[in-house]
């Protein structure tokens, strides 16, 4: 049986992810925990302090053993794990407060690869504009800005493909189909 050093693990998996959200559009790698990203993600973002939902078929009651984070319900937790892109889920979860706008969700979607509508980012971290293709629709996208549309408020969206390659979308980013 192979060592799996998890602390460098998470370690470089928070890299990748830090990455992927402060460059919008870039795709980055990250490194499975017991063969799935989802895990991986999971086990590099949670800890005692946060809560979860899980909308897919995974086994997810090893996180919560691991991390100490707690489940919740899909309107009022941290971080969103789903195995599809749900617009539902997105359009139902929490933004923050004015006060607190890291009190949102932060949404992890798996997808196939990221092939689907053709946009244009720009924003924070994107030297002018950057043209990319988004696993969403047209209703997703519009979801998205409507539940970003008062910044600081807002989520992030991390999606995760079958390769383990992830894209992020930050609450400040501006897209546009193409």
């Amino acid at each position: 049986m192979k060592n799996i050093d998890i602390e460098k693990l998470n370690r470089d998996n928070f890299k990748a992810l830090m990455n992927a959200l402060s460059l919008p559009g870039t795709i980055n790698k990250i490194e499975p925990l017991f063969q799935s990203g989802l895990l991986a993600i999971a086990n590099t973002l949670l800890y005692s302090q946060t809560s979860f939902y899980y909308n897919g078929l995974e086994e997810f009651t090893l996180i919560e053993a691991i991390t100490n984070s707690k489940s919740e319900n899909k309107n009022n937790c941290d971080y969103l794990f789903a195995d599809n892109i749900c617009k539902t889920l997105l359009e139902n979860s929490k933004i923050g407060t004015v006060k607190d706008p890291e009190f949102s969700t932060t949404h992890i979607f798996k997808c196939k690869d990221f092939k689907g509508l053709n946009v244009r980012l720009s924003g924070p971290g994107i030297d002018g504009t950057k043209e990319v293709s988004l696993p969403i629709d047209r209703e997703f996208l519009e979801v998205f800005k409507k539940k970003n549309s008062f910044f600081p408020l807002g989520n992030e969206i991390f999606f995760l493909s079958d390769n383990l390659e992830i894209l992020a979308l930050s609450r400040t980013t501006k897209i546009e189909v193409v």
